[in-house]
């Protein structure tokens, strides 16, 4: 759905109109349902934050400014319903516990949750900025600075030159840098 269809709904929602708001959470909370699973990894517990994000989002409604991105809003709001989710200390004795009697190679350490968070975040924003490069760009990209590959390496698998991946790369992570501050600027 374009973002015009939902701050049209958004604002029609601000009226007052019911099923705006309806049509709202009937298109977009599988999107949040997506979005609290990756937090939670637990389907209940992702129906239940998706839930209460809707409840803030009615409630704070009057708040929204038709002049933003209403898909931005939302998902500022669904994330911060998340994050605090994961906050809680019964929350963290949760997730980091775990069974000795679990083989060592099923553990999953995870020390700090939040911090664990987080940098799946950033490295989703990541990949979906290089989703604008062009497929050279964002090949040399991906294979050096998401993969870790050897810069020597992968321009001969690519079959480029070695100086011609550098330059590649260099505005490569220039593009992705900027689409990173422009999505930090529609939040």
């Amino acid at each position: 759905m374009d973002e015009q269809r939902l701050t049209a709904l958004a604002v029609a929602s601000q009226s007052g109109d019911e099923s705006s708001f309806k049509e709202l959470v009937d298109r977009l909370s599988r999107t949040l349902l997506a979005m609290a699973y990756r937090y939670t990894r637990d389907w209940e517990w992702a129906r239940d934050l998706t839930q209460e994000s809707w409840i803030r989002v009615f409630g704070n409604l009057w708040r929204y400014d038709s002049n933003r991105s209403f898909s931005a809003w939302l998902f500022a709001i669904h994330r911060n319903v998340c994050r605090d989710f994961v906050r809680k200390p019964w929350v963290r004795q949760e997730v980091t516990s775990i069974d000795p009697a679990q083989d060592e190679s099923q553990r999953v350490a995870v020390e700090d949750p939040v911090q664990d968070l987080e940098w799946t975040e950033f490295r989703e924003r990541v990949l979906a900025a290089s989703e604008r490069l062009s497929q050279t760009q964002r090949e040399v990209f991906l294979r050096v600075d998401v993969e870790q590959g050897d810069q020597k390496r992968v321009a001969q698998a690519l079959g480029i030159r070695f100086g011609t991946l550098r330059t590649t790369l260099h505005f490569a992570r220039k593009k992705v840098a900027a689409v990173l501050r422009e999505m930090e600027g529609a939040t």
